[in-house]
């Protein structure tokens, strides 16, 4: 195991003797559980006085607060105390709200932690989350997080959690500490970066506090929440306990400036163009419209130090899903959000009708965006977006205006209604607009229903321009089950969207039992089936699917899966392949699959996963491994490899390969070196990337970036040709009031 280094050797305050651990669980049955019975009082510092924010919780302020604890498992022995005696208190006064936490721990040594870079995953070691229901609506949260080496990641949930967005970066101050009792933590969050209903007399929030303790794979709550909500439940607030004892807060607006300069070299060798030097200026302004509102504006947006797609060899006839990475567009995706288009998971949504990337990038390649305008907020229970993005001309490709009204009104406890309006123009195309309705409805603690329907509006293309769907899902810690329903129609053109396929009517269903076997060193076992079938609106059958699988995952966390999938695609025209051609017709193949995910706590862990199988009136077989190392402290080691393998009846095999390095270094929470590097034999091309962050205060970055693309196998004596490549420089400087 690889423990961090002890920073100090601090005593603990008021230390007490650990409860003897009861006989049996403390909660039996979560669902007769009032989450608000948990309720923390936040004490308010006197005038003048404050902790010092560094990590060792030996100021006399703490004292003035009550302490909270009592954390209690989700896993791995659900409704149980925590192995490990877990304390928090909370200050507060007019400006900075404060959060002290005592992670206690019995084997201090086997503390795991070797991430301290920003908005990290902190997924491979301890971990302490905070959730913070400001306007205590059970529906929205602020969300921080640290891990024993202090490192800083903030995220904002909207809906429950349906959409978490972890590019929200908040200014805050976060300090941790180990010595031999266990690890604690000293966070201060200004007011100013929060948004909440405050003023004279009390106010109150929810409030949820997490550990991790990675080499028990253990993770406690201070207020747990139901099995089959799984670790996302974190950020479902309806969970949630209250926080008391805040008096006479009241919002700060915000206000916050960002400028920075950005000076850039550019060779681009394919276009034969000579080296370009830019200097570009631009800035980012944040201010505070009222309580609840706020409005964003940008110039010049750069984003040079957004890492590049990772590599894929796409092998089906529609194009692929990549998320947004670009911090302009993920800050508000929790408010444009259209019927969970994004979320917890990496692929789109139900109805994806507004799709960021179809902003300011063209055929993978970035055009500059001009400027930009956003305003969000609440006014009640309902939730207002609305954006404006003009991008500037590039080669091929005039000026363009994107425009997006997103509005959402909270309906029963749980539940919402919404429209959105979506308007491009310009970019030497006809305008394009796209209008939406959707509700997302949450009944009980299982049951979700999802609905959605949207009409688009395309000179020269009228009727059959509309497109409907609907899903629902019913979960429970053994059981799960969902259907799902999509229409579209064959003029559906949805231009800021992502809609792969049109002319379709789709009907899927899934079901899975989860049981909980108690057999040594087994946490649950999943056996899941699910089928798809597509036909196009005259009836013909498009495609078709049934896969079945089963999956055993261990109390380490690692797991085993195998399963098996029967496919049918209809094939309307001939598909010309890099593997060779294929023609039209109606093909039915079988694949089959295994993998397996090791114990990310180790010091090295991986997975590896293969599929083999037919593919129309082929074979197909493909490999996929990743091998993450982490030799010492916060050096980490992560590469994965794709390979794949495709043999059709005219043609030789056709072979691919994929394999992407990435080498990073966290010298310090604000000071970050990474390498990246890709090759894929199927473009024949490779890319270098390196970036060196470093955050040298609180909301100022500085970034050196290094590109470099180069074209692979090409004739002649060397194997490599440099395709073009460029230098940036970017600093920003943070200014509030």
């Amino acid at each position: 195991m690889f423990a961090p280094r002890a920073l100090a050797q601090v005593p603990a305050p008021v230390p007490q003797a650990p409860a003897a651990r009861p006989p049996g669980p403390i909660i039996a049955d979560i669902t007769k559980i009032d989450p608000e019975v948990f309720e923390a009082v936040a004490a308010r510092l006197p005038d003048g006085r404050a902790p010092r924010i560094d990590g060792r919780l030996d100021d006399a302020e703490w004292q003035l607060a009550p302490v909270q604890g009592r954390f209690i498992q989700r896993e791995p022995a659900f409704g149980w105390e925590s192995t490990e005696r877990t304390e928090f208190r909370i200050l507060y006064d007019d400006k900075t709200l404060y959060f002290g936490i005592w992670a206690f721990d019995s084997d201090p040594k086997g503390i795991i932690a070797s991430e301290m870079k920003r908005d990290a995953g902190l997924r491979k070691g301890d971990q302490i989350k905070i959730s913070l229901d400001t306007f205590h609506d059970h529906r929205n949260a602020f969300y921080f997080s640290t891990n024993p080496l202090g490192a800083l990641k903030d995220a904002n949930s909207v809906e429950e959690g349906r959409t978490i967005n972890y590019d929200w970066n908040a200014v805050w101050q976060n300090k941790t500490t180990i010595d031999d009792r266990g690890w604690y933590v000293e966070i201060a969050i200004p007011l100013s970066q929060l948004r909440f209903n405050g003023g004279p007399g009390d106010t109150v929030w929810g409030l949820n506090v997490c550990r991790i303790i990675m080499r028990k794979n253990e993770e406690t709550y201070w207020v747990p929440f139901p099995r089959e909500w799984q670790a996302m439940g974190f950020a479902r607030v309806s969970g949630a306990g209250v926080l008391k004892g805040l008096r006479d807060v009241r919002p700060r607006r915000r206000v916050e400036f960002v400028p920075f300069v950005s000076p850039r070299v550019v060779q681009d060798y394919d276009a034969g163009t000579p080296m370009r030097t830019t200097n570009d200026v631009g800035f980012d302004f944040k201010f505070g419209l009222s309580q609840s509102f706020n409005a964003d504006l940008t110039y010049k947006t750069d984003f040079a130090q957004v890492e590049a797609d990772q590599e894929v060899v796409n092998l089906s006839r529609f194009s692929l899903y990549f998320p947004e990475k670009r911090q302009f567009f993920t800050e508000g995706a929790g408010t444009f959000d259209y019927s969970q288009n994004s979320g917890a998971t990496a692929g789109p949504g139900l109805l994806t009708l507004f799709y960021s990337r179809r902003i300011g990038l063209q055929d993978g390649r970035e055009v500059p965006v001009l400027a930009g305008a956003r305003i969000t907020g609440r006014a009640g229970h309902t939730t207002i977006g609305a954006m404006n993005v003009q991008t500037d001309a590039a080669p091929g490709m005039p000026r363009a205006n994107y425009s997006v009204l997103r509005v959402k009104r909270d309906v029963f406890a749980k539940s919402s209604i919404g429209g959105i309006v979506l308007n491009r123009s310009g970019g030497g195309r006809p305008g394009n607009q796209s209008v939406g309705l959707d509700g997302v409805f949450t009944i009980g603690a299982r049951l979700d229903v999802i609905m959605a329907g949207a009409k688009t509006f395309t000179p020269g293309m009228r009727g059959k321009d509309w497109a409907g769907a609907a899903r629902i899902r019913w979960t429970h810690d053994v059981f799960a089950a969902g259907l799902t329903y999509l229409d579209v129609g064959e003029r559906f053109n949805a231009e800021m969207g992502f809609i792969p396929q049109t002319d379709i009517r789709t009907v899927g269903a899934e079901a899975a039992w989860t049981p909980r076997p108690d057999w040594p060193g087994v946490r649950q076992l999943r056996f899941n089936v699910n089928g798809s079938y597509v036909e196009n609106h005259a009836g013909r059958r498009e495609s078709q699917s049934t896969g079945y699988d089963a999956i055993l995952t261990a109390q380490n966390s690692s797991n085993v899966r195998v399963g098996v999938e029967t496919q049918y695609d209809f094939l309307p025209f001939n598909w010309s392949t890099a593997g060779g051609l294929i023609p039209s017709a109606g093909y039915t193949w079988r694949t089959w699959k295994a993998s397996y995910v090791s114990n990310q706590a180790q010091r090295v862990y991986g997975s590896i996963s293969a599929d083999t199988g037919g593919y129309y009136n082929g074979d197909k077989q493909t490999v996929r491994a990743e091998l993450s190392v982490v030799p010492k402290d916060t050096l980490l080691l992560e590469n994965v490899y794709t390979r794949n393998r495709i043999v059709l009846p005219e043609t030789g095999p056709f072979v691919t390969n994929v394999l992407s390095t990435r080498v990073s270094y966290s010298f310090s929470p604000g000071l970050f070196v990474k390498t990246f590097v890709q090759v894929n034999d199927a473009t024949r091309t490779a890319s270098l990337n390196v970036l060196f962050w470093y955050i040298y205060r609180p909301g100022s970055d500085f970034y050196i970036v290094y590109n470099q693309g180069f074209e692979t196998a090409v004739p002649g004596p060397r194997d490599l040709r440099t395709r073009g490549r460029s230098l940036a420089i970017k600093a920003t400087y943070w200014l509030s009031r």
